[in-house]
């Protein structure tokens, strides 16, 4: 079972937390947020830097959209001249402005000596006609990628890179890569790949270096030789989404996004995310540490503060390794795999639990007090096999009754009268039993079967004394108890009864017989056999123990209750069935009744 709720537990913890979307979407929540505050600080990236047009430069351009492309085709000039490796344009071109400068920067950009890469955009990019017609004839013979975003469709966070469209067509930092020459000879990606985002030097600096537009022009050459510049603009509500990087609330530029997917092709880097195999190896151990946890029994009180420990370790954990430089572990499935494992195991020992308990009630029915059904279940790891209790040899003392007469009893009764009235009678002697501690195993006819030391073995000779003094002085006072039913009887125009009650102390192998439909606890052996022949001894012995009773035990019995009950001997009797003969013993009892013979008790 615990290996199948390992294994169980570890599928559905793998498979919901990528199927189900809350669970998916707090998955990708954790690594945004382990992303955001706890990647370890490194330096800014040597091979890019960003240009960038913000809101001080637009307002003192011409035309600011579509963009000026008389200060473009001014910029990449510059930045030419700079020395850069290559140049970017985040830029989509995809309007025209006066021809003369929209000729001017295509220009500028075919004789460039080192190489421009524009952007373009995919199919499903919603432009119009004219503006494809336009941005194509545009980028005739200009290098270019698409530049669309693959963003989450649960919140709409770039997470992920796409490096070639449906058509193949490679993407912008993906262009740029091959163009530059900086790949160092490594195979551009052709499958998507999350984004593992180049960290920042600290908290106030940006993880590129990053200048104006407008003050490229002033920059020290060392700045930007062989470099990659990409530019792109900067404002507010323009081009900016949502990334893990997106700390309270704030965007991140597109020029940026598309800067950390080059970064990463141009390092060779993949994902810092723990490896597929590794994952499931974790997920798997989790799940079965849960199952031990929850296995060890521990109560509920200690087991779920237990858990919640448990699981919050394991996210402190996972990102302690993360912000020391080791991999980045999503933990929803860790963690639903821990929680499960524990809620499996619970919930099978509680199924299990309610099925032993089922089990032992049926054999025990509820004829049983309160303390002896908690002592059963406490101790029923000592017994119960298979949710059966197992055969097992123990020292009891078996009680047996029958009533007196009770075939006259059922030829003065009609079928309904008879069967309320034994109800009732049963019903009131059960009752006796469970008070002093005994198990009623079952009814034959009026008989009744009971044993005093069972199903939990006793381990000591005092224990196993007390039950024989708990059965003696059950039989009692059933005796008493039958003196007030009788009167209540009579009252109501009902006979009255004795009973006869056969005690025996002694070994016995009891356990459960039956199948699944029914099932019985049963006591064999020698010593169940001589208490219902000593019941049916009390035919034959003359005194009463009291007026409506007559209880007859063997000599073990008596040598466990001698000095605490009155009794006589009856004799050393051969009994039915047995070789030996068996002494027996009358008891007496001298509370409050006077012992008379059973003739002048109106047998």
């Amino acid at each position: 079972m615990g290996l199948a709720a390992v294994v169980g537990v570890s599928a559905a913890a793998l498979g919901l937390t990528r199927l189900v979307p809350p669970l998916r979407s707090a998955d990708e929540s954790f690594r945004d947020l382990a992303i955001a505050y706890f990647t370890a600080p490194a330096p800014q990236h040597p091979g890019i830097v960003l240009v960038t047009l913000g809101e001080d430069l637009f307002a003192t351009l011409a035309c600011r959209s579509p963009v000026d492309r008389g200060f473009l085709a001014d910029l990449v000039g510059t930045l030419e001249a700079a020395g850069v490796r290559a140049i970017g344009l985040d830029i989509l071109f995809d309007q025209p402005t006066l021809p003369a400068l929209d000729e001017r920067l295509r220009q500028r950009i075919q004789r460039a000596k080192v190489p421009v890469v524009a952007i373009t955009a995919l199919g499903d990019t919603p432009l119009t006609e004219e503006q494809r017609r336009y941005l194509g004839r545009f980028l005739d013979g200009i290098p270019n990628g698409h530049a669309n975003l693959a963003k989450d469709r649960l919140d709409g966070t770039v997470r992920w890179h796409v490096p070639r469209g449906p058509d193949g067509l490679p993407s912008f930092p993906a262009r740029m890569a091959q163009v530059a020459g900086g790949a160092e000879g490594r195979e551009v990606p052709a499958e998507p790949f999350r984004i593992d985002w180049h960290a920042r030097p600290s908290p106030d600096a940006p993880p590129f270096p990053t200048y104006p537009a407008d003050m490229v022009g002033m920059l020290p050459r060392g700045w930007l030789a062989g470099r990659i510049a990409v530019v792109g603009t900067v404002l507010v509500g323009v081009d900016q989404h949502r990334t893990p990087l997106s700390v309270a609330g704030l965007s991140t530029p597109g020029v940026e996004i598309q800067a950390h997917a080059l970064a990463q092709i141009l390092d060779g880097r993949t994902s810092r995310d723990l490896s597929a195999g590794w994952v499931v190896a974790l997920v798997l151990a989790l799940s079965a540490a849960g199952v031990a946890l929850a296995a060890a029994g521990w109560p509920v009180w200690l087991l779920v503060p237990a858990s919640l420990l448990g699981l919050l370790a394991l996210w402190a954990a996972a990102l302690a390794l993360f912000a020391q430089g080791g991999p980045l572990v999503a933990m929803m499935a860790p963690s639903a795999a821990w929680l499960g494992g524990i809620a499996a195991m619970t919930a099978h020992l509680s199924l299990k639990e309610r099925t032993d308990r089922r089990s032992l009630m049926q054999l025990f029915a509820n004829h049983v007090s309160q303390p002896v059904a908690e002592e059963i279940w406490r101790e029923r790891a000592t017994f119960l096999a298979g949710g059966r209790p197992r055969p097992q040899e123990l020292t009891a003392t078996v009680f047996f009754s029958d009533i007196e007469g009770f075939t006259t009893v059922c030829e003065a009764l009609e079928p309904e009268p008879l069967i309320l009235w034994l109800e009732g009678y049963l019903d009131a002697m059960v009752r006796v039993v469970a008070a002093h501690d005994g198990i009623v195993l079952r009814f034959i006819g009026d008989a009744i079967l009971a044993v005093f030391g069972a199903p939990v073995a006793r381990t000591t000779q005092a224990e196993i004394d007390a039950d024989a003094e708990r059965a003696v002085r059950c039989a009692i006072q059933m005796g008493r108890e039958l003196r007030e039913l009788n009167k209540r009887w009579q009252a109501e125009g009902l006979p009255a009864i004795g009973i006869r009650v056969g005690i025996h102390t002694g070994p016995l192998v009891a356990g459960s017989l039956g199948g699944l439909r029914h099932m019985e606890y049963s006591l064999l052996g020698d010593t169940a056999n001589t208490a219902a022949r000593l019941e049916a001894l009390g035919k034959t012995v003359d005194m009463r123990s009291s007026p409506h009773c007559r209880i007859v035990i063997g000599e073990p019995t008596w040598t466990a209750v001698q000095g605490t009950v009155a009794g006589l001997p009856v004799g050393e009797m051969a009994l039915k069935g047995k070789r030996k003969a068996v002494r027996a013993w009358l008891v007496l009892d001298r509370e409050g009744e006077v012992v008379r013979p059973a003739a002048e008790a109106g047998e």
